[in-house]
């Protein structure tokens, strides 16, 4: 009779967690990774011994997990607020995701990275040219900070506004 309450606790704490991967995923997509840290503190937090990988592959085989689409609302939503490959692969790692599924978002999705540096660094420092090293320095740094790479923040500091394409 015990074993049999054992196996009910066991499938009311997967169906806790399952509902609340659910609830999670209503509101915004999630890594693979995020989900299961999220999930893996719930059940630390009451006591469950659950098989969370378990878990996981179900929600993927339903269609309701994707790491393809989380990375590619992740690139997209990031690229859109200013930031280049370089800190899109830092994010991919925060989140556990494949490296080949945020580079290959960035190529499905065909962002030309140099004109993006030139539209962050003239949306944060202005169309002119920096005329001092010094502004230079900080401009380059700001772009660096940002994610571009050297030939794209040399690209983004040198074009003059009637240059762009």
């Amino acid at each position: 009779m015990e074993e049999r309450s054992v196996l009910a606790d066991a499938e009311k704490q997967m169906s806790a967690l399952r509902y609340k991967a659910i609830g999670l995923l209503a509101r915004r997509e999630q890594s693979r990774g995020e989900l299961r840290q999220k999930l893996y503190l719930k059940a630390v937090e009451k006591g469950w011994n659950v098989d969370l990988e378990f878990l996981l592959d179900e929600l993927q085989r339903q269609g309701l997990q994707s790491d393809l689409r989380f990375s590619e609302v992740l690139v997209r939503s990031k690229v859109n607020a200013g930031y280049g490959p370089l800190r899109l692969y830092q994010w991919g790692v925060k989140y556990d995701l494949a490296r080949e599924l945020v580079y290959d978002q960035m190529v499905q999705q065909q962002h030309d990275w140099f004109e993006k540096a030139l539209q962050q660094k003239r949306k944060h420092c202005g169309e002119a040219l920096a005329t001092s090293l010094r502004e230079k320095s900080k401009q380059a740094r700001y772009l660096y900070q940002r994610g571009f790479s050297q030939e794209q923040i040399q690209y983004a500091l040198n074009t003059q506004p009637e240059e762009s394409h």
